[in-house]
């Protein structure tokens, strides 16, 4: 009976050790969980290529996992900041480069991508990487090139014989015409303020060429905030505003595209990315009627017509505390031809090189000629600029469309905090 207990016994702590044990292998097989977050929420084009490409790499690497969480633009701008000042950032991010990117290398929040160097690199526009690259460094993987255009219903002009904006003058025309039409010349929806920052943005350009921002950033040839050029463009905004170029309470509407979309408005200054709302709103007048017209060019301005405001759409950074897997994730994921396909498909522009075989779209190929023949692109402000700044860019340039500050007014504002942030 003791013989028989005492085997009983093993028998039962044999049992326990390959519980133990097989809890043990399971534990040890947990796969690697990479957290993501990305601004391509369910409305957005790039959501369902994104999707797609992050369970393609689940299920072909079943020990790395990305979890990805989609925040809408503006809300995610305030959630990255306040988790990096937390020390939580998610593992693999969204960044348009620029200031605030470079702000989180300084603060050892992101870490460079050592694998994207030589023929990995080579995968990518430079165009794309060189926002995010500082130092001869890359840290962050494109998905996606973009540039603002003046989205314009072509159709409409000619229907009211109006010319077509390709001068400053003949975009002020165009909107008195259509404004004694009864018709919207521009859909703005400025409530966000970084839509109306793409006007000031390229008359800057128009009106003095790349020099004048650069040398006010780089503090450089006297370069200044104060610079007239800054204050020229804010008073043709607000010749654009007397002329009624906008939508009634232009400044406390969101962006989206339900006028220009039902040809209720004629032009739309906005993003590469606008094309997936314009053709959810009417695909039959967009693909007829509205094309991406370049920026007009101001007279007697010393910018170059073919310059774009533009850089990424969608890049991802990686943080500092991320797993070691996740750059090469991000890679894996993101280089792949079929990843480019199904984004050209979904109307934006892949930041991979070759991928212009995919683009049989005509609007996207308008686009893609563009980015060829652009000598210049400019990085948005609030991308460029620290954030401080730029909030304050975005602020002002705001209130000179609402008229409740002047060109002089703005400039000054920006110039007095510029010596203090950018002064070094």
């Amino acid at each position: 009976m003791r013989k028989t207990q005492r085997l009983f016994s093993l028998a039962i702590a044999f049992a326990i050790i390959a519980a133990l044990s097989a809890t043990h292998v399971t534990r040890a097989a947990d796969p690697v969980k990479i957290r993501l977050w990305s601004i391509a929420g369910a409305a957005d084009p790039g959501y369902a290529p994104q999707i797609a490409a992050i369970e393609k790499y689940n299920k072909a690497h079943p020990d790395i996992q990305i979890q990805a969480s989609f925040i809408t633009n503006d809300d995610f701008k305030s959630q990255v900041s306040i988790a990096a000042s937390a020390g939580q950032v998610p593992d693999v991010f969204q960044t348009w480069g620029g200031g605030q990117l470079q702000d989180f290398i300084d603060a050892g929040i992101v870490r460079d991508i050592p694998e994207l160097t030589g023929d990995v690199a080579a995968k990518w526009s430079p165009a794309a990487l060189s926002p995010a690259t500082f130092d001869d460094k890359h840290y962050a993987v494109p998905l996606d090139l973009a540039g603002v255009f003046l989205w314009t219903n072509v159709d409409l002009l000619k229907t009211h014989k109006l010319p077509m904006p390709d001068t400053w003058d003949n975009f002020i025309a165009d909107c008195k015409g259509l404004s004694a039409a009864g018709i919207t010349p521009v859909q703005l929806g400025n409530q966000q303020k970084w839509p109306g920052a793409f006007w000031m943005i390229y008359l800057v350009d128009r009106i003095g060429g790349s020099s004048v921002f650069n040398n006010a950033f780089n503090r450089t040839e006297g370069g200044s905030f104060e610079d007239p050029v800054f204050i020229q463009a804010g008073k043709a905004i607000q010749d654009a505003v007397d002329a009624k170029c906008f939508e009634e309470g232009y400044n406390g509407t969101p962006y989206d595209q339900t006028l220009i979309g039902t040809g209720k408005a004629a032009m739309q200054l906005q993003g590469s990315w606008n094309l997936g709302g314009l053709r959810a709103a009417d695909k039959a007048l967009t693909n007829k009627s509205i094309r991406p017209l370049p920026f007009p060019a101001v007279t007697g301005g010393k910018g170059d017509p073919s310059d774009l405001v533009g850089g990424t759409g969608q890049a991802f950074a990686v943080s500092a505390k991320a797993p070691k897997e996740a750059a090469a994730a991000l890679i894996e994921m993101f280089s792949d031809p079929e990843f480019s396909k199904a984004y050209a498909d979904a109307g934006l522009m892949p930041s991979t090189v070759g991928a212009d075989k995919f683009l049989k779209d005509p609007i996207l190929q308008t686009e893609a000629k563009a980015f060829a023949n652009a000598k210049y692109m400019q990085l948005y402000y609030d991308q460029f600029l620290p954030p401080e700044l730029a909030a304050l860019a975005n602020q002002t340039i705001q209130d000179v469309f609402g008229k409740t500050s002047t060109p002089e007014q703005a400039a000054t504002q920006m110039e007095e905090a510029a010596k203090k942030l950018l002064t070094k």
